[in-house]
């Protein structure tokens, strides 16, 4: 398995989870200090062509978790977020000595406001350059058909790389120090966290599935309820976090209210658990420490 972004969220927790059950080859842009990664090998998905690294890994399946997911940057730096979270997917389908299967790993973004529980179906209309990056790496994979997969998907969870920061440490560690924070109580969507996204994955890679699928949890929450649940359930002072607009700040790239994703297709097919907010939670509580 080769896995890109293994310096990022998602990317470090897949090299660490996969590594013990499969042949495990981890690239990213930049090394980092706690970096687990038995076999590395600093690649930028810049470059012209990805045979350096097709050489090096020989991979039966690529799981493509690198991108650019700065949504304010994305916005500033077009052309590079085009070729890093969509081109780069054309350069992987380009390799034909072992034709490995491709798990893109998309998002919520490709949707507009009107989409609430969006199915697998529905008309795809992202509202920023992030969103439109990751419509078209799905594109390539729409054409070249089987065996390939995109996952559409809204991840927390914790870097393993300390120079980077996601949602739940700075919610966390913020409240931690007494520091008030402001969550968005009309900003709603349907989390996992990246432990449970290796669960699917796990299950995934060990049967027939290819298109594009929806991992979400069951259940529509806000940022704000769910930033009380988590705080609650941690012994954390959720007094701290004050309930806030998505309308009230300001930012470079245009935020969807509703981040929504319907999953009934994909736990239907693969006749899984359906993921709760519960399990969110618990899986948040289990893994952050």
């Amino acid at each position: 398995i080769l896995i890109t972004g293994a310096s990022g969220m998602l990317g470090a927790a897949l090299v660490k989870y996969f590594q013990q059950k499969y042949d495990v080859y981890a690239t990213s842009r930049s090394n980092f200090k706690n970096n687990i990664s038995k076999k590395f090998l600093k690649f930028d998905l810049l470059e012209n062509t990805y045979e350096r690294l097709f050489n090096w890994a020989r991979p039966d399946l690529v799981i493509h978790a690198g991108a650019i997911t700065d949504l304010d940057y994305a916005e500033e730096n077009v052309d590079i977020t085009h070729k890093i979270n969509g081109e780069s997917v054309k350069k992987f389908l380009s390799n034909t000595n072992n034709n490995p299967k491709i798990i893109f790993i998309s998002t919520d973004a490709v949707f507009s406001d009107n989409a609430h529980m969006a199915k697998e179906s529905d008309l795809t209309q992202p509202h920023n350059v992030y969103g439109k990056s990751k419509e078209i790496g799905e594109n390539y994979l729409l054409v070249a058909g089987k065996p390939h997969l995109a996952i559409r998907t809204t991840i927390l969870g914790k870097n393993l790389n300390l120079k980077k920061i996601g949602f739940l440490e700075w919610m966390i560690n913020s409240i931690k120090v007494g520091e008030k924070i402001t969550l968005f109580e009309d900003a709603i969507f349907t989390p996992i966290t990246i432990w449970n996204l290796c669960d699917e994955l796990d299950w995934i890679i060990k049967n027939e599935i290819f298109g594009t699928v929806h991992i979400s949890s069951n259940e529509v929450i806000s940022k704000y309820d769910l930033g009380i649940r988590i705080c609650e359930r941690m012994g954390l002072d959720f007094s701290l976090i004050n309930k806030g607009s998505i309308g009230d700040f300001s930012f470079k790239a245009k935020r969807s209210k509703d981040q929504s994703l319907n999953s009934e297709n994909y736990f239907k097919l693969s006749r899984r658990k359906n993921i709760s907010i519960d399990d969110v939670v618990d899986s948040v509580v289990k893994n952050f420490y």
